[in-house]
């Protein structure tokens, strides 16, 4: 019988209740399924037809160790998804940059390897600071410009490499959409909306998830995102925030992304289809 691993890590060693939503779907086309901690020494990771990126959501602290086990897939017959390929490159948000070049329409950014005039922020009422490598708003700060210094500048983005935004307010009145494919093709769409003077859109901070209908226009956007920086991928999932310019990319996650099975259950079942359908090398016996 085929074998293959959802990758997780210490906190979640029996995986997320959106993630079981899957297992059911797998047996039945005969797989066996075990849930394996990303960075466990111990775990055998031959063995498997398949290991697929689910919940390893502390990969952004340990980026060095995450990168070699990531790297470990390159030549291997166990099929890692997405491929370390797409997840070497998505882990790192620099990508954006190459993505804005490409024409695609990002939230205006400065990266931190280019030279920073503080005066040139002031352009701005608020900005966001992010890390390059995080997840779920980790070490994400709001600074107003008015009152941002070069040594509060210096403090926050001297070791690393950040990503400068400026703040938008459609975020805290709007959110954030949420729009997954599964190998290339849409699957469906949420709206995540932060709790009342927030601006995180994550659950732990009290954000709400909603159902969200794509227009054809939106779609289309998304899909030519997912064609030019997601190609190849099983999942991509395109985020970003509606403005009175247009839909703005804030990134396309493909490494560990929440796919929303609560909210669309029969999504669980058409991503184990596609996922099934690839094909893999030398089944184990």
């Amino acid at each position: 019988m085929p074998k293959i691993a959802f990758a997780t890590y210490t906190e979640l060693p029996n995986l997320t209740e959106n993630d079981k939503l899957l297992i059911p779907h797998f047996e039945e086309k005969g797989f066996i399924v075990t849930a394996e901690i990303w960075d466990n020494p111990a775990s055998d990771w031959e063995q498997y037809d398949i290991v697929l990126i689910r919940s390893t959501w502390d990969y952004y602290l340990k980026p060095e160790k995450f990168q070699s086990w990531v790297s470990l897939f390159i030549d291997s017959k166990t099929k890692l998804l997405n491929a370390p390929e797409i997840i070497l490159k998505n882990s790192h948000k620099f990508y954006l940059k190459e993505l804005k070049e490409l024409g695609v329409n990002i939230i205006p950014t400065i990266f931190s390897s280019e030279n920073i005039n503080l005066e040139d922020l002031k352009k701005w009422k608020k900005v966001v600071i992010k890390p390059a490598v995080s997840a779920g708003s980790h070490e994400t700060e709001v600074f107003e410009t008015e009152t941002l210094t070069s040594e509060i500048l210096d403090s926050k983005i001297g070791e690393g490499d950040w990503l400068i935004q400026p703040f938008l307010e459609e975020i805290q009145n709007a959110g954030e959409i949420s729009m997954i494919f599964f190998n290339g093709n849409f699957s469906h769409a949420i709206q995540k909306v932060p709790k009342v003077g927030d601006f995180r859109v994550q659950k732990q901070y009290g954000a709400k998830y909603l159902k969200f209908e794509p227009s054809k226009d939106l779609l289309l956007i998304a899909k030519n995102i997912v064609e030019i920086s997601g190609k190849g991928s099983t999942y991509a999932r395109v985020d970003g925030v509606m403005t009175q310019n247009g839909f703005l990319l804030m990134e396309i996650e493909m490494i560990e992304p929440d796919l929303f099975f609560d909210l669309y259950p029969d999504a669980a079942y058409i991503f184990c289809q596609e996922i099934v359908a690839l094909p893999f090398q030398n089944p184990k016996e």
